[in-house]
């Protein structure tokens, strides 16, 4: 997800019915020259340029324009800067940074009576938000080796063992999920998520059990494949794919509950193109805008019906039951959003002095 690159999205496509996108039957709005979609690159953009752009597209006959050049926070920043005269139309982020975007004040409220997006009530409620709309969704646990591991871990607490000791692999503080070490933690040591003192106290003593900190999810899938580390916390949709290349690996539903992450899309305040966004927005929610990133990245969509259309395989590899679903803890994002600057600078200092 790091190409830097404009990806316009034409038109090639054979035309489609409206009734088959789920639109209404005309915008009020006048045809604009583009959509635009800040979003990541790489297999993400190509999946949501087949599986949304072309289809709006082939609705419409506007371009999508994917500014793929952005990290999620600069992403934020070129809405905040253009507030005044906004150029783009729709911003992607994961459920960590919405908060931040939203006190930002760069998200349009979403009109969840809005005639163009049908789609929005088979999404599950959990994934519909005030400012933005979950499109994929993961959860993140333990992946360990079973080859190594003889007794698998069942909680959070058991990352704590000290026969893991140099082989505990977790996300660097500047990884999008770094910090949830600290809600972690609290966790394992039996407390609200919100208990960040109890998550520090747990992450200083994770810390003098070297645990080996990567800077991104592809690092910390490699560092499991390898053998270097036999424990981790990572995504079961990524745990997944590593076993796909280590059948060895592992994930454990911690009995505490998994963490919910979720990757959606909002629509940017003073968006030139509204309808037409709200347009694109539904396609992101269809079965049809989701099934290319479950078969890239086996994350089930927010769309209940998304499943039905995945190979039996690819339902085995996004597998998430009702009762997972609703085990899933949702961390609050604005709380952390709001502690994000002390507890980088805690965290660093805890690393620093080990």
């Amino acid at each position: 997800m790091k190409r830097r690159s404009f990806l316009k999205i034409g038109g090639a496509l054979p035309a489609l019915s409206l009734g088959s996108l789920g639109a209404t039957s005309a915008f009020a709005q006048a045809k604009p020259a583009n959509v635009t979609v800040l979003t990541w690159g790489g297999l993400w953009g190509d999946a949501l340029q087949k599986g949304v752009g072309q289809r709006l597209t082939a609705q419409t006959g506007v371009p999508v324009v994917e500014d793929r050049g952005s990290t999620p926070d600069q992403r934020i920043t070129k809405l905040k800067v253009g507030l005044a005269h906004q150029t783009y139309d729709l911003i992607q982020l994961h459920d960590g940074l919405f908060p931040l975007a939203v006190s930002q004040g760069v998200l349009q409220k979403i009109d969840m009576n809005s005639p163009r997006l049908t789609n929005l009530n088979d999404v599950y409620p959990q994934f519909r938000h005030d400012y933005w709309i979950g499109q994929i969704y993961s959860a993140i646990g333990i992946a360990y080796n079973s080859k190594v591991v003889k007794n698998p871990p069942r909680s959070w607490a058991d990352l704590w063992r000290p026969e893991f000791r140099g082989k505990i692999v977790l996300p660097d503080s500047s990884h999008s999920i770094g910090l949830y070490i600290i809600p972690i933690g609290a966790m394992a040591a039996g407390k609200s998520p919100k208990d960040g003192d109890a998550g520090f106290a747990m992450f200083e003593k994770m810390a003098k059990l070297q645990p080996i900190f990567q800077t991104d999810t592809d690092t910390i899938m490699k560092t499991l494949e390898s053998g270097e580390a036999t424990i981790g916390v990572l995504y079961n949709a990524q745990t997944e794919t590593v076993a796909q290349r280590n059948p060895d690996i592992k994930w454990v539903f911690p009995s505490e509950g998994a963490i919910s992450i979720t990757w959606g899309t909002g629509i940017a305040k003073n968006a030139p193109s509204l309808e037409y966004a709200e347009q694109f927005l539904n396609l992101t929610l269809d079965p049809q805008g989701q099934i290319g990133l479950a078969q890239a990245f086996n994350y089930p969509g927010t769309n209940r019906k998304t499943n039905a259309l995945l190979t039996p395989l690819q339902q085995q590899q996004t597998a998430m039951t009702d009762a997972e679903r609703a085990k899933m803890i949702d961390l609050d994002q604005q709380y952390m959003s709001d502690q994000r600057v002390a507890w980088m600078n805690r965290w660093n200092s805890i690393v620093a002095s080990n």
